[in-house]
């Protein structure tokens, strides 16, 4: 396993992955509640909510791993995680034109985010709240899962359970803010 601190750093956060982690949760849920409750939406409408969400959870996961103060290996599993959200955004911009292929990209992303986040979280010790951490990543990678292979027969039933499943990841990753600070929070919890 690798180190959890980096030589000359105490803590195995810093500076503003507290605000990020924030951003990603709330930014998470209202995406949910829009996948949810909009009337009338269209592929193209579901393709540009999940190309944002998933760029958005991709820079953030970047911004927490440059800023977090780990070994570098979990950096860089953090960075992966993030560049290959960015990299299904822009399949999700590119526009498939077919429901069951971004149900894929989005699964795909949650199920990469919950592998990286439930590591991270095994792996730096002393993280406050760190079995909650453990859960939050298994849920997600869960999440990614069922998302991933379920056969969506309507863009309905496609935002529906999206929307749910997006704000279930955001109230996580909120609820590891308030709980537990900046000192609880890993990577993304982060889950996208």
């Amino acid at each position: 396993m690798p180190k959890t601190e980096v030589a000359g750093r105490t803590g195995p956060l810093a500076g503003s992955v507290r605000q990020t982690v924030s951003v990603a949760g709330t930014c998470s849920m209202i995406v949910g509640v829009a996948f949810a409750v909009w009337p009338h939406k269209s592929l193209l409408t579901a393709e540009s909510l999940s190309g944002a969400y998933l760029l958005l959870n991709g820079v953030l996961q970047l911004v927490v791993a440059l800023g977090a103060r780990f070994a570098a290996a979990l950096r860089m599993l953090l960075s992966i995680s993030g560049l290959l959200s960015v990299l299904l955004a822009a399949l999700c911009f590119a526009g498939g034109n077919s429901v069951l292929l971004l149900a894929l990209w989005i699964g795909l992303a949650w199920a990469i985010r919950g592998i990286c986040h439930a590591t991270v979280a095994v792996w730096v010790g002393g993280l406050p709240g760190g079995g909650q951490q453990e859960v939050i990543g298994l849920v997600t990678l869960v999440l990614g899962i069922v998302v991933g292979v379920l056969p969506f027969d309507s863009l309905e039933a496609f935002g529906w359970v999206i929307g749910l499943c997006l704000f279930a990841i955001g109230s996580m990753e909120l609820s590891v803010v308030v709980r537990h600070g900046e000192a609880a929070i890993p990577g993304m919890a982060p889950n996208v």
